[in-house]
């Protein structure tokens, strides 16, 4: 089974330069690496050496785009992959295992399924994610590990409508899967570590202000409206306890009348809008041609 190892990464030179050797170290004559670079803090000449060095004569292609948007990216990159299924990965892991056969296993065992939401330690083994599962099958799925079958997310896609920090794609992602294509497996063995620190996420946010919870909370009213009838009111609370839980603002914002105002209010009606302006339906739009330069590309011959 040819995997394709699909990175997206935005700003973070050294967090990936740490995890590229050990994806390395796991590539095989049935897998390849995509790196997508959304980055503007450095040239791509600057990563592209850096890969040479590091990679090798192993199969991998570094792509560069200037539009900053990882549902892009995931999108893009499946375009252009070979294998029969994408593994998405997040640019600052640590590898506890050999992922790419760890997913292999599952579509070897259960030859029905579409996908795999795998697990992840938040920067300690003391905090493992799991995803959330009904009936044996993933409800929620977390970027920084999942893997599908490329026939299956072509059809799919990435929601791309969301907007900075991206919170709930992954989830929305995993959702329009199970409802309308098939089971994602629970990867509840299928560790990797991410090294995001305890106080990532959204725990530290309130140093970005009342922007990053309008994205947020922007992000989860498109996706309620992207549902279909009264489906998009019955997950309603859903969205509110996932709010409460992980996008709550510390109290200096929260009890102040911008953040709901701009916060909550402005993005409801920009989301509604936005779905208006998408004619009532879920977008899963990949960057055009024009819009990425594919830097470098090694194509090693199967032995």
């Amino acid at each position: 089974m040819y995997v394709s190892v699909i990175i997206p990464t935005y700003n973070r030179l050294e967090d990936l330069i740490q995890t590229i050797p050990q994806i390395a170290s796991i590539l095989d004559d049935q897998s390849e690496l995509i790196i997508y670079d959304q980055s503007d803090s450095y040239r791509p000449e600057t990563l592209d050496g850096k890969l040479k060095g590091l990679l090798g004569n192993q199969n991998y292609t570094y792509i560069h785009s200037e539009t900053p948007s990882v549902t892009l990216a995931w999108n893009t990159a499946a375009t252009l992959a070979k294998g029969e299924v994408l593994l998405f990965l997040d640019d600052d892991i640590d590898l506890i295992s050999n992922i790419i056969e760890d997913h292999r296993k599952y579509y070897r065992a259960q030859n029905n399924i579409v996908g795999v939401a795998g697990s992840y330690y938040a920067g300690s083994v003391n905090r493992p994610w799991v995803p959330s599962s009904k009936h044996g099958i993933a409800t929620t799925c977390a970027g920084v590990n999942i893997s599908i079958r490329t026939e299956t997310f072509l059809k799919t896609g990435a929601a791309s409508d969301y907007i900075k920090p991206f919170a709930g794609f992954d989830w929305e992602f995993a959702e329009f899967v199970t409802k309308n294509y098939g089971k994602l497996a629970v990867g509840n063995d299928l560790f990797v570590m991410h090294r995001a620190p305890a106080s990532g996420g959204c725990g530290n946010q309130a140093e970005r202000g009342i922007d990053w919870y309008y994205g947020c909370y922007f992000n989860h009213f498109l996706w309620m409206f992207s549902r279909r009838g009264l489906f998009k009111f019955s997950r309603l609370p859903r969205h509110v306890y996932w709010l409460m839980r992980y996008c709550i603002p510390p109290k200096h914002i929260l009890m102040t009348t911008d953040f709901f105002r701009q916060s909550i209010l402005e993005a409801f009606v920009a989301a509604r809008k936005k779905h208006h302006r998408n004619a009532r339906q879920r977008r899963a739009e990949k960057s055009r041609s024009t819009e990425y330069n594919v830097c470098s590309e090694v194509r090693r011959r199967s032995s």
